[in-house]
């Protein structure tokens, strides 16, 4: 039995300072050597906004106005954004990648999307309004996933799909094109690899259903993720393929270092596929995928800290890597909050929420 603690923003606050979160840990203090990037502030950003939806409070809503901040100070004049900074806010990069850019852009629909004041979401308007002309323009499949999830939320804050069903379509043929090319009867998947927040892929083609209802979507995201959940989830429990060489087809697979980003990226696709499906079965593996954080993983060792409110940034064959860095904490975070917010454990958020203390 899986004990769900209280919701605890304690470490997102103790990584975060006036410029946005600092990227890693020593064990459970900040490492400011390590500066900052955009990928960790995107995605610090939505967990602020889903954290305000849940639990109303001041932290979340500083916390908003930060990270969205930063995003504004990362974006470059033609509308793509760096990813690296240093400590003393000078940006190491000429360009972020595909999957900053996506992050970026999603953090930001997010906002638009979410029940915050009118003039935050005017902010995030205005960062969206310069990066769109990339939008149809990336080729990559995670960086596409992260836009997709951008594209949902901009048609749900608007109530219709018109005005991003070209883009939404565009990214569903280049990976259906991927799939096609990749797969075959052992190896449902749209590249030769998995290797990490593989669980994205799938969860694109869920969203894009959701939205345009196009069957081809649904079946090859059912297949895909149905594949992912047979090779990581065949002992009745969330065992990723870890980071420490992947799994590239036809050879052995890497059992570990796994990597809280993953499971994240896990349950947001299993609760896309519980709602685009209404089939209970994806609402129990998006709790297997929270529950990785609490312990019922491979080594049954919880990465999830709840005297820091951090969590390890990985789980290794020993037990846990104690580094507690913004990726792993914002990765168990944006887990949890996604599961309270689709209420898959019912009658959980309540109780989280009362013992939950807010502050700066």
């Amino acid at each position: 039995m899986v004990d769900y603690p209280p919701l605890n923003l304690d470490h997102l606050l103790t990584l975060t300072d006036t410029t946005g979160i600092i990227q890693h840990a020593i064990f459970s203090i900040p490492n400011r050597k390590t500066g900052y990037t955009t990928d960790d502030n995107a995605r610090a950003l939505m967990v602020a906004l889903q954290h305000h939806q849940v639990a109303q409070g001041r932290a979340s809503s500083h916390l908003t106005a930060t990270y969205l901040s930063f995003l504004h100070y990362a974006q470059r004049p033609d509308g793509k954004f760096h990813n690296f900074m240093s400590y003393e806010q000078s940006f190491l990069d000429d360009e972020g990648s595909h999957d900053c850019f996506g992050r970026a852009v999603a953090a930001c629909a997010y906002t638009i999307y979410a029940p915050v004041h009118e003039n935050i979401k005017r902010s995030a308007r205005d960062i969206l309004s310069r990066a769109q002309p990339w939008f149809d323009r990336l080729d990559s499949l995670r960086g596409s996933a992260h836009l997709m999830h951008a594209l949902y939320y901009l048609a749900r804050a608007d109530g219709t799909v018109r005005h991003v069903e070209k883009t939404v379509r565009h990214i569903c043929d280049f990976y259906l094109r991927a799939y096609d090319h990749q797969s075959g009867p052992d190896w449902r998947w749209f590249e030769s690899i998995l290797c990490y927040t593989n669980a994205a892929l799938p969860a694109a083609l869920f969203l894009a259903y959701e939205l345009l209802g196009e069957e081809s979507w649904l079946a090859v995201a059912r297949e895909s993720l149905d594949f992912l959940h047979q090779t990581t989830a065949a002992n009745g429990y969330l065992d990723l393929v870890g980071n420490h060489g992947w799994w590239v087809r036809g050879r052995e697979r890497a059992r570990f270092d796994q990597q809280p980003v993953d499971a994240a990226s896990f349950v947001d696709c299993c609760l896309a596929a519980w709602r685009a499906t209404s089939e209970d079965r994806y609402r129990q593996w998006a709790i297997m995928g929270l529950d990785w954080f609490l312990g019922r993983n491979a080594t049954g060792v919880a990465l999830y800290d709840p005297a820091t409110g951090g969590c390890a940034d990985a789980l290794i064959e020993e037990g846990v890597n104690w580094n507690q860095g913004a990726e792993s904490t914002i990765a168990f975070l944006h887990a949890y909050l996604s599961v309270l917010l689709a209420d898959a454990l019912p009658g959980l958020r309540p109780a989280v929420v009362s013992n939950h203390e807010d502050g700066l």
